[in-house]
């Protein structure tokens, strides 16, 4: 095998010891976490600040159907039934509803908790609002294949809470 000629192998050596381009290159290699990094941030905030509205609404339409709803829906002829004000419960979370962000109610029940005569009002009614949350179109999941994740398109879950339904 034939010898580099001198000057190839110091050429060569001078540019295996050179570090003026060491950082640019570290950044190059580092791009892509750091936007993924990023993507991440952002799309976590978006994600929890939507559950939390959603949590909250439920929440206030829970207490808004156990102040508008009888108090005597387990009793044995009630005035009223809880699928009464589905109509009420649909209408407040769907207004939480935005382009890329659903909210629908899933379920509207009631529950009777305790026997006869354990309580003033025996049972008592316990209104359920489960409602449906759904993300879809996350605008950075394409950056999550930089690193080699595959992209969500559709974040979904479900929030429920409870209330005693005190009556009008």
């Amino acid at each position: 095998m034939k010898k580099l000629p001198r000057h190839i192998r110091d050429n060569a050596a001078r540019f295996f010891r050179a570090e003026e381009g060491a950082a640019v290159v570290e950044f190059a290699i580092m791009l892509p976490l750091m936007f993924a990094v990023f993507a991440l941030i952002a799309e976590g905030g978006r994600l929890f600040w939507s559950f939390q509205n959603v949590i909250t609404g439920v929440r206030d339409t829970t207490r808004h159907i156990s102040r508008i709803a009888p108090s005597d829906l387990c009793a044995s002829s009630p005035s009223a039934s809880i699928s009464d004000f589905t109509y009420t419960a649909s209408g407040e979370l769907s207004a939480l509803s935005t382009g890329n962000i659903a909210v629908s109610l899933d379920a509207l029940s009631l529950e009777c908790v305790g026997a006869a005569n354990e309580y003033r009002v025996s049972p008592v009614p316990v209104a359920v609002v489960t409602a449906k949350l759904s993300i879809t179109e996350l605008p950075f999941s394409p950056l999550f294949h930089l690193v080699g994740a595959s992209a969500f398109t559709t974040f979904e879950t479900t929030v429920t809470d409870r209330g005693r339904v005190f009556g009008p």
